[in-house]
């Protein structure tokens, strides 16, 4: 058997190429399918959100009150934590931005042809390298790492937006069930005084118009529960579902007493430093900053594109060369100028954006503040007068079912202290949506607001 001897400098090249691609194979990621959900994933029952939550507990265990309903909002609200993914997409790109380019490799392989003596195949390889990206990698990976910070704060904002919202519907649906239990109350009375009413027709000891008339506050009572129970019931499933809970899971809201209204030319100096904790404002503060660096990245990028390479090589005469050599693209036509006008007019958009952002919040501030007032002051007149119209009410009905007043003079009063009450009612959440309203816009946690150490760690600081 004859053998064959296979030079060193032969045998030496597959090796290395093997090596090499296997080495390129194991730095490879490799694919792994992510089916989409097949089910709902909400929490059966408020005990499984309070085993997520280290929350003091200070009510009793079917309660919740404000600061519960709010983290639990910020932590297990389904659209939060879509949000919260953008999170690990901008983490990714700021990795993305800091990698290193890779170098360029190049192979030729030429083929004689004809029948000239003494010629070989001519072959080329050359190794390559851009020098642009690493000129502006600072500038790009400032900009990834301001718009990193921008998704970071835009959704602690959100989050704070969501706390405000579950807070603003826990007071809405105690409101409502407040309201309900009074027309409920004024509801069976009315029945009662209709059945009676009706009997005296019957008897003749009653006219058909004081009948009429207890029938009437019936029916009325009876439109007013129907249209609330509508609306307790939309806002009972909106926060239902802002807390991640299934629909049918029940709530018991505890309300605290309103707390004292903040000052006004306390909350007016408030709005001199908003620029310096709120989130949004932050968030839009950090899109500027990234936006800066992407002209001045665009910038850079004007200069021509340079690229060096080395090169090996061997011609059809078995001649052997190594050589250098340099890429240059002369900026004639473009220059880069194009991405450069687009980067300035994007950031001219962003400064105009914030400005605005900080004239709405001025005047958004002011309408809560006046707000305020306003409402504490319709709310003195109520709590003044309603205690009167209350005993005039008690004497007006001991006399009207003596026979002493007539009916529409007594349902006139009656109706008069019902809609006075739910008012009452009414304007108690008015003001204290307007209070969270306020602690959300001037950045100032308070009873309802979570902390910023309350968030989830998507959207710490």
């Amino acid at each position: 058997m004859q053998c064959i001897f296979i030079p060193k400098h032969h045998w030496r090249l597959p090796i290395l190429s093997t090596a090499a691609i296997l080495l390129f194979l194991g730095g490879c990621a490799s694919y792994q399918p992510k089916p989409l959900p097949v089910s709902i994933n909400l929490s059966p029952d408020v005990d499984q959100l309070r085993k997520l939550t280290a929350v003091p507990r200070t009510l009793p265990e079917s309660a919740l009150g404000l600061t519960e309903v709010a983290i639990f909002a910020v932590r297990n609200n389904p659209d939060l934590k879509a949000q919260r993914k953008q999170l690990g997409i901008a983490r990714a790109q700021l990795f993305s931005t800091g990698l290193l380019p890779d170098p360029q490799l190049s192979a030729s392989l030429d083929h004689p042809t004809g029948s000239v003596p003494g010629t070989v195949n001519a072959f080329g390889i050359g190794l390559g390298y851009d020098i642009i990206p690493l000129i502006n990698r600072g500038a790009r990976v400032d900009s990834a790492q301001q718009a990193e910070q921008n998704v970071r704060l835009e959704l602690l904002w959100q989050e704070w937006q969501v706390s405000q919202r579950a807070c603003s519907l826990a007071v809405s649906l105690a409101g409502e069930r407040q309201q309900i239990a009074l027309l409920q109350e004024m509801r069976d009375l009315y029945q009662q005084r209709y059945q009676r009413s009706r009997k005296a027709v019957s008897r003749g000891d009653r006219t058909l118009g004081v009948t009429g008339t207890d029938l009437t506050a019936l029916l009325d009572t009876l439109s007013q529960i129907n249209q609330l129970e509508q609306t307790c019931n939309d806002t009972r499933h909106a926060l239902n579902l802002l807390m991640g809970l299934v629909p049918d899971a029940p709530l018991e809201i505890h309300l605290p007493p309103l707390p004292r209204l903040p000052n006004v030319q306390a909350l007016s100096r408030e709005v001199q430093t908003l620029p310096q904790r709120r989130p949004d404002l932050l968030a839009l503060q950090a899109g500027y900053r990234s936006q800066e660096a992407k002209v001045r990245a665009a910038i850079l990028s004007q200069f021509p594109s340079l690229s060096i390479g080395i090169s090996r090589a061997r011609d059809t005469s078995s001649l052997y060369t190594t050589g250098f050599n340099i890429g240059l693209n002369l900026p004639l036509f473009s220059g880069n100028r194009g991405a450069i006008a687009v980067e300035r007019a994007t950031r001219e958009q962003l400064h105009e954006e914030y400005q605005a952002r900080l004239d709405q919040t001025a005047v958004d501030v002011n309408r809560l503040i006046r707000l305020q007032g306003i409402v504490a002051a319709q709310q003195k007149q109520l709590n003044e007068y309603l205690p009167t119209l209350k005993e005039l009410v008690d004497r007006g009905r001991e006399a009207y079912q003596h026979g002493d007043i007539d009916a529409l003079t007594f349902l006139n009063m009656e109706n008069t202290w019902v809609s006075k009450r739910l008012e009452q009612i009414s304007l108690d959440q008015t003001q204290r949506n307007n209070l969270i309203a306020l602690q959300t816009l001037l950045a100032m946690p308070g009873d309802g607001t979570p902390r910023t150490d309350d968030v989830s760690e998507g959207g710490k600081q």
